[in-house]
């Protein structure tokens, strides 16, 4: 399904779409229609998040209580060290085959995943995101240069990307000099990158070359339980 080692040796590791189409593929368009009406302006795009709790020893999963956002300032110079809230995706999207599939799949790569293994309790957090842009105009993330997540795994999840769009290119840089080695494009839907703290990333700014383009991406990260909800609990 993936390269393990490519993982750990490189910071990142690509994972075919088929992965996830096994099951839930005609459910794919209703996830992307819920980005219509679910997720809100959040500066130069569109998001919306869901935090899930996960227990390793019982595999099971729940909505958090609490589903505010943090980063570290190291992670993001534009926006760390701020508490975030974003319009909170309807739980109901869960119930989506493309879902289910795509979380179980996740997982089974999460369980066997070192440098995770004496963490029982995980929290995935469900960043969607919609980068959407008109001639002439851009569209971009934040940070939007190089860095290195807070969270240790970050799968990316590309779910729709209009044939007219610009950009929207995943940078991998080496960790001791930031050298770009490799530009990956996400083209078809489902197609995955899963990263980690052995490299730095980015992606480029999405544009147009006519009319409106759209980039739907899933950010699923993964992180130890106290991180996310320590955080959050102290600043609230």
């Amino acid at each position: 399904m993936y390269c393990y080692e490519m993982l750990m040796n490189k910071g990142f590791t690509f994972i075919d779409a088929n992965a996830y189409l096994e099951e839930g593929e005609n459910s794919l368009k209703q996830l992307n229609e819920r980005y219509e009406s679910d997720l809100q302006v959040d500066g130069p795009r569109r998001r919306a998040y869901l935090k899930l709790e996960w227990n390793r020893t019982t595999n099971a999963i729940k909505v958090s209580q609490n589903q505010c956002y943090f980063q570290s300032a190291a992670s993001n110079k534009d926006d760390g060290g701020k508490l975030r809230q974003f319009a909170v995706m309807d739980p109901a999207v869960l119930e989506l085959p493309i879902l289910k599939n795509l979380i179980d799949k996740n997982i089974k790569i999460i369980i066997d995943y070192g440098p995770l293994l004496i963490h029982h309790d995980l929290v995935f957090g469900l960043h969607f995101i919609q980068y959407i842009v008109d001639k002439d105009k851009a569209s971009y993330s934040s940070p939007v240069g190089l860095h290195i997540d807070d969270e240790p795994l970050v799968f990316v999840h590309l779910l729709d990307l209009s044939t007219h769009a610009l950009g929207g290119d995943n940078l991998i840089a080496r960790l001791d000099n930031q050298e770009i080695t490799n530009v990956i494009r996400l083209e078809s839907p489902m197609e995955t990158i899963l990263l980690n703290n052995n490299c730095y990333h980015a992606v480029t700014p999405l544009g147009s070359k006519e009319g409106l383009a759209r980039r739907n991406i899933l950010l699923f990260t993964v992180e130890p339980g106290s991180t996310q909800v320590s955080h959050n609990m102290e600043a609230i």
